[in-house]
């Protein structure tokens, strides 16, 4: 039996939300709205359902999300069955680095998990699934997207939505996980099937409070990650996360007064007592630009084995999105 908590201010998105759980879910469940048309953060709110659930394990998902697994409430119960698991999502990341970047710009890095339907430039629809160490069911990462979560219930005796740092709506999903790894682990499920329908731009709030999130995390345990990277290695992924994240910012028009506080951890990194691999990379980069010193760095990476080879395997399978929609349900995916 599941809990599930929606912070919500569009009722129509609200209720396609609602149609789509009730013909896919397979399981008791309730479902906890809290109207918040602006009136408080997203932490503020989750914490508010948290408070109204009834079941052991809790869903947490934006009301911008379809379901289409056929029975996924078992799927999630089955997995919450295993011990280890405190926190479940469909995507997240095995690393969460110590310099602010969102997780999702280093994919080229190969460090991202989890399985979700998305529409690619082509116009197309298509099952993206990236299993990196071929996990017949799920694969442990250190933070989860946001777009739709479970926890388990009685791990809010310790943790909570923090709604002091987090007083907006970002950033709230890789702090709970960093919460949830003090006291249990996190996984992303492959045999559940979703449709992020609306993704948003990046804001300036967001990269603010990206740099809350590090500054909390900083002493507390950053960075993290579920296999283990050589230090030089990994100084090269950092290099590499702070280059993405500013050209990013600079091509999304955020102020300078953020991207200034970027870019002293620039100079950071520089200081950074990095060898090896990390200092032929850091160099390299300054001569011919970070995005082909890349391409050079996979190369490497590649020819010399540093990490599994199918670590950056992705799979996209083309899909009948209108097919969907109509029967709202996917059997025997995953």
């Amino acid at each position: 039996m599941i809990s599930i908590v929606v912070s919500s201010y569009q009722e129509p998105l609200y209720q396609s939300f609602v149609n789509s759980v009730e013909k896919t879910i397979g399981v008791p469940y309730e479902i906890i709205k809290v109207e918040n048309p602006g009136i408080m953060g997203i932490c503020k709110a989750y914490n508010l359902g948290v408070s109204k659930a009834k079941y052991d394990i809790i869903c947490f998902s934006h009301e911008d999300v379809l379901c289409y697994s056929e029975n996924w409430g078992e799927k999630v119960i089955s997995h919450f069955n295993d011990s280890e698991v405190g926190m479940l999502g469909v995507t997240g990341c095995m690393v969460q680095t110590d310099i602010p970047s969102p997780w999702w710009y280093n994919s080229d890095f190969s460090t991202g998990a989890g399985r979700m339907l998305m529409k690619l430039g082509n116009g197309k629809y298509y099952d993206h699934i990236r299993n990196p160490f071929n996990d017949t069911s799920k694969t442990e990462v250190k933070v989860i997207d946001g777009l739709w979560f479970c926890i388990r219930k009685s791990l809010f005796e310790k943790i909570s939505f923090d709604e002091l740092t987090f007083p907006g709506f970002h950033l709230y999903d890789i702090d709970i996980s960093m919460q949830i790894n003090q006291f249990s682990k996190c996984f992303v499920a492959y045999d559940i099937l979703l449709e992020h329908v609306w993704q948003g731009k990046i804001s300036d709030d967001y990269y603010e409070g990206l740099l809350d999130f590090i500054n909390k995390w900083q002493s507390k345990g950053l960075p993290v990650m579920t296999y283990y990277i050589k230090e030089d290695y990994f100084g090269a992924y950092n290099w590499f996360a702070l280059l993405n994240v500013l050209g990013q910012m600079q091509r999304s028009s955020i102020s300078k007064e953020i991207i200034n506080k970027y870019k002293k951890y620039y100079y950071i990194l520089q200081k950074r007592p990095y060898k090896g691999i990390y200092r032929i990379f850091f160099d390299l980069s300054k001569l011919i630009g970070y995005k082909n010193a890349l391409r050079v760095f996979i190369k490497l990476e590649k020819w010399f084995k540093i990490l599994p080879s199918n670590l950056g395997y992705i799979e996209y399978k083309e899909v009948d999105r209108n097919e969907l929609l109509t029967q709202k349900i996917v059997s025997n995916v995953g």
